[in-house]
């Protein structure tokens, strides 16, 4: 009979392991002369690292690649992670025992449909792992933007609306900014519907009732 041995996954538990994983990931691709990347961070880590928000948290969500142009920052959402970093993400989870995507591209959907918030760029907090890394953590206020978004799938409410009203906590002008950033666009009635019921779930009433029909 053949023995099969299961490792472990680890999940983050502290800001500290995943600025660890992060310095060991830029590390790595220092030293396999990859190049260089840059990459805008959003969800839990985001919470964790910037102190918004502590709790755990299974992955690294990356929200687009960065180019950095002579005429300014271009967000790339639509490139995908080159295959040798990958290759490298993979090998530091296998030194952490985290989950060989740690480190992967699952929100970057948002930005293709709906753009980013005005002003993310400017209020994102840039950290450098290395000549071979460097983050832009999204802030507390395009952190509250997304959650909203996330908090109106059925499928995945609970745990972003816990996100929300329980560790963001969220101030009505925030709320209002991530709600005329969703309205910005053409809607269909059940969407508003989802957006009026998140938004009177963390205690805005007032803000649903000017939600369009």
């Amino acid at each position: 009979m053949r023995t099969v041995c299961y490792i472990a996954v680890m999940n983050f538990e502290s800001p500290e392991q995943i600025d660890g994983a992060l310095q060991r990931l830029g590390s790595r691709l220092l030293y396999e002369y990859t190049s260089p990347i840059a990459l805008v961070i959003c969800g839990g880590s985001a919470l964790n690292v910037l102190n918004v928000a502590h709790r755990t948290t299974r992955d690294v969500d990356v929200l687009a690649i960065v180019e950095e142009t002579e005429s300014g920052i271009v967000l790339r959402p639509d490139k995908a992670l080159p295959d040798d970093f990958c290759e490298v993400v993979a090998w530091v989870a296998a030194d952490l025992q985290l989950a060989e995507d740690w480190l992967n591209m699952g929100p970057k959907d948002i930005l293709t449909v709906y753009g980013a918030p005005k002003g993310m760029t400017d209020r994102w907090e840039e950290r450098e792992y290395g000549p071979s890394l460097k983050v832009f953590f999204i802030s507390r206020l395009d952190q509250v933007h997304f959650k909203l978004l996330a908090a109106m799938d059925p499928q995945a409410r609970a745990r972003h609306l816990e996100d929300l009203a329980d560790s963001i906590k969220p101030s009505e002008e925030e709320v209002c900014a991530a709600v005329e950033w969703l309205l910005d666009r053409k809607s269909s009635s059940q969407f508003r519907d989802r957006m009026r019921l998140v938004v009177g779930a963390l205690g805005y009433d007032n803000i649903g009732d000017d939600i369009p029909e």
